[in-house]
């Protein structure tokens, strides 16, 4: 994502956690700099004028929030490629931490979870008539309807007597009898609620579901649509012979054993440890997410998120997953769910529980396999180096002044902002250079970067037309790839 279009969407929650550094409780409220980074400073209205690059860049303090931040990454960067352009001081065992604890998790997995995935002739064929592409079921309804304005008594009345419908048909009754009496499908209600065949995707995802885990002759629970509530009865089901896709369809089976064996051995796992998420888990997940910038000391790092038998999933353990994940994943916290979010607890506390596991086990990656993650990480970073456009600077070469370097970032950050270039980004290197630099950010001069933006606005011509939003172009270097760092 452009930096221009990460400014002008950047949206964060409000902070209850330690900010970056703790270097707006170490200046005074009169301090011009806006963040600080390996001796280097962004001032107010250095900040100011960056931001006024871009004329559709809204004036609020998350903008230059998300100003700083990328400053203090690009800084760090610049300053790491000066002293070396391999980065070779970059502490690879942080950087390649959930690589290897994945590959533990693996490892594990073939060990512990068995699975039986051997299928005879007779097994594949039942299951292809069950569920092979291409089947259908012939099948028979009965809709009755709920009012858009229906108060609550009179939907629980339209469900009780969908449930009497259902006893008189399994009770014996003539379906499609009932379906022509009382079903107010005008579609299929003359034809005794007969839908005919048809297959997967037809129906809505409720009616679909229950319908396909009828056999013929069954009479489904009463089921709840966008439509209103239906009893349904299957009638037949066909099935096209199976052919070429036998291998295929074999190897699907064999793939959802193990799935299967997996879900319930995690299952397992989770129910003798007794996780639970505790009150007010949520709100920090959410809060960390939108902030993966925060430092977390003391207490704050550790608050249980949840709980289990002998251990916690904290809030510093959730930062630092967290850290590793790409922009994407970070903003989706902010719109998802709270089932969503308690769904991401459960995994992350599950893989701690597996790691646990593993240990148990005596399991460990060989020389030959932690080599591997390392070669992968280096050849991640390199990437990002390459793309960073500062290999290209003279102003990156071992020795080069400070100014120098503050004077190239700045420049990259004016035409990324402007839209002119793409800014490549960092990712989880961001946070191992702000653990191996340091770096600050002063959250109290936001306001005055804004009055100055104002400001600088004023006095600027209007512009001629609308600025184009920039678009993700369709080349460049690529972010670290996932699977070198989760």
């Amino acid at each position: 994502m452009k930096l221009s279009r990460r400014l002008l969407l950047l949206a964060a929650a409000p902070l209850v956690l330690a900010g970056c550094g703790g270097f707006g409780e170490a200046m005074t409220a009169h301090t011009d700099i806006v963040a600080r980074a390996a001796g280097k400073e962004l001032k107010i209205d250095e900040a100011a004028r960056l931001l006024a690059s871009n004329p559709n860049i809204p004036a609020d303090p998350q903008v230059v929030r998300a100003l700083a931040s990328v400053w203090v990454d690009y800084t760090l960067l610049a300053t790491a490629v000066a002293e070396d352009s391999t980065l070779a001081a970059v502490d690879l065992e942080s950087f390649t931490l959930p690589a290897r604890e994945q590959a533990l998790v693996l490892k594990l997995r073939e060990e512990v979870i068995q699975a039986d995935t051997t299928f005879t002739d007779e097994e594949i064929a039942a299951s292809w008539a069950e569920e092979g592409s291409g089947a259908e079921i012939k099948a028979r309804h009965i809709l009755l309807r709920v009012p858009a304005d229906a108060t609550p008594a009179e939907r629980d009345s339209v469900r009780a007597f969908a449930e009497s419908l259902r006893e008189q048909a399994m009770g014996g009754a003539d379906f499609a009898a009932l379906a022509t009496e009382y079903s107010q499908d005008p579609g299929t209600a003359v034809r005794g609620g007969d839908l005919g065949f048809f297959g997967r995707g037809r129906m809505v995802a409720p009616f679909e579901e229950a319908a396909f885990a009828l056999q013929p002759g069954e009479i489904s629970e009463v089921v709840e649509s966008p439509f209103g509530f239906h009893v349904i009865k299957v009638e037949d089901r066909r099935q096209p012979e199976l052919g070429d896709e036998r291998a295929e369809f074999r190897q699907y089976l064999v793939q959802r054993a193990l799935q299967d064996a997996e879900t319930a051995y995690l299952d397992s796992l989770s129910a003798a440890a007794n996780v639970a998420i505790q009150p007010g888990g949520l709100a920090v997940v959410r809060e960390i997410a939108g902030r993966p910038d925060l430092t977390l000391e003391g207490r704050a790092a550790e608050r249980q998120i949840a709980t289990y038998t002998d251990g916690s999933f904290t809030s510093g353990e959730f930062l630092a997953y967290i850290r590793m994940q790409p922009p994407q994943i970070q903003n989706a916290f902010s719109t998802a769910t709270d089932e969503q979010l308690e769904s991401v607890i459960q995994q992350l506390t599950r893989k701690e529980l597996l790691l646990k596991e593993a240990a148990a086990h005596d399991l460990s990656l060989t020389g030959a396999e932690e080599d591997s993650i390392r070669s992968q990480a280096r050849q991640a970073i390199q990437m990002v180096v390459e793309g960073s456009g500062l290999l290209e600077s003279t102003a990156t070469r071992p020795g080069v002044s400070p100014t120098a370097l503050n004077v190239r970032v700045k420049a990259l950050l004016e035409s990324a902002i402007s839209g002119r270039q793409q800014l490549v980004p960092l990712g989880p290197l961001a946070f191992v250079l702000r653990d191996l630099y340091s770096a600050e950010i002063n959250e109290g001069t936001f306001p005055q970067v804004l009055e100055q933006l104002s400001t600088i606005r004023e006095t600027q011509a209007p512009p001629t037309g609308q600025m184009p939003m920039p678009q993700q172009p369709a080349t460049g270097v690529p972010p670290i790839p996932q699977d070198t760092v989760q």
